[in-house]
């Protein structure tokens, strides 16, 4: 039974010609390839973009972490606040 459809395949006319398989293959390859390189490329460029925004962020908010310092590490208990505990006991010695 498998004899007789292999020996039906093998008389049949081939139904397509393969003269253009090995080019078609290799320019399927080639555009895969380029669009390889178009995606790592592209992620390239993302990824950059992400380091300088990272970084400028950084700085930014050092900058301000520095302008802020003695707000942000002021307590109610520090004197260096107007409004602390100790200030308004004591007067400010500023």
């Amino acid at each position: 039974m498998l004899q007789d459809d292999l020996d039906r395949l093998a008389k049949a006319p081939v139904d397509r010609s393969l003269s253009g398989l090995e080019s078609a293959i290799w320019h399927n390859i080639a555009a895969r390839m380029a669009e390889q390189r178009r995606y790592r490329s592209t992620f390239a460029a993302q990824m950059a973009i992400l380091a300088v925004a990272t970084v400028w962020s950084l700085a930014a908010g050092h900058q301000w972490a520095a302008a802020h310092e003695a707000q942000a590490s002021a307590g109610a208990l520090s004197p260096y606040t107007r409004l602390a505990a100790s200030t308004l006991l004591m007067g400010d010695s500023r």
